[in-house]
């Protein structure tokens, strides 16, 4: 079989942050990661394409020799930037006081998706990759200091399937409702395109490698900074 590396580039827009009911008050994130088949050798990068606003005033924290960047909103408590942490996209941390509240997030993500394909059968191979959005709402009810970022905690999971052509691509805006427990929801954008077709980086042995960290390893993460 000859091998192509095809680059699928996923743009996932989050918009806005819809508490309906949410009964906790305290500091929530959003967290966005891609699903890949483990059945095909697959490479994932993710990363922020914009950068923050300038209008933000920016202070920055060492400890450790460790640099915490902390963005002081107009108007707004002590918030931390949006990020990538191992192929995870985090939105800005964002406080919610108030039933019925709108909270404007307006932050980027980009994955890019590598695998290899067929060149005989280009679609089928991208179609069997089998891509997903796995969309997390995590939260505390603790000042998000350094000493206390292990506080947070994932309390909602929303996954989606995206239906992905090679030729037609993706192009989809929806509101993702979290359960009943954690009534609110994220509106989001996601556009998706076949980049580019060429020879082969990634070995063929490779395994899918999306890096889905359990709860405890996102605590145990957290709490070494």
């Amino acid at each position: 079989m000859s091998e192509l590396q095809a680059t699928v580039e996923f743009s996932i827009e989050l918009c806005k942050f819809y508490n309906v009911d949410l009964f906790q008050r305290g500091f929530y994130q959003v967290r966005v990661s891609l699903k890949v088949s483990p059945k095909l050798p697959v490479k994932v990068e993710a990363s922020i394409p914009t950068s923050q606003p300038k209008s933000m005033t920016e202070s920055y924290v060492y400890i450790c020799d460790i640099i915490i960047i902390i963005l002081i909103l107009p108007g707004s408590e002590l918030a931390f930037p949006a990020c990538v942490v191992n192929g995870v996209g985090i939105s800005k941390t964002f406080q919610i006081l108030y039933r019925n509240e709108e909270v404007i997030l307006d932050d980027t993500l980009l994955f890019r998706v590598h695998i290899l394909v067929d060149s005989h059968k280009i679609e089928e191979s991208i179609e069997r990759a089998d891509i997903g959005l796995n969309i997390e709402l995590w939260f505390t009810d603790q000042p998000l200091v350094s000493d206390q970022l292990g506080s947070i905690t994932c309390v909602s999971t929303r996954n989606l399937q995206l239906t992905f052509s090679p030729m037609r691509g993706l192009h989809y805006h929806l509101p993702v409702l979290f359960d009943y427990f954690h009534l609110s929801a994220v509106t989001i954008t996601i556009h998706a395109s076949l980049v580019a077709l060429h020879q082969p980086y990634i070995k063929s042995v490779d395994v899918s490698f999306i890096i889905n960290f359990s709860l405890f390893e996102r605590w145990f993460f957290f709490c070494i900074y």
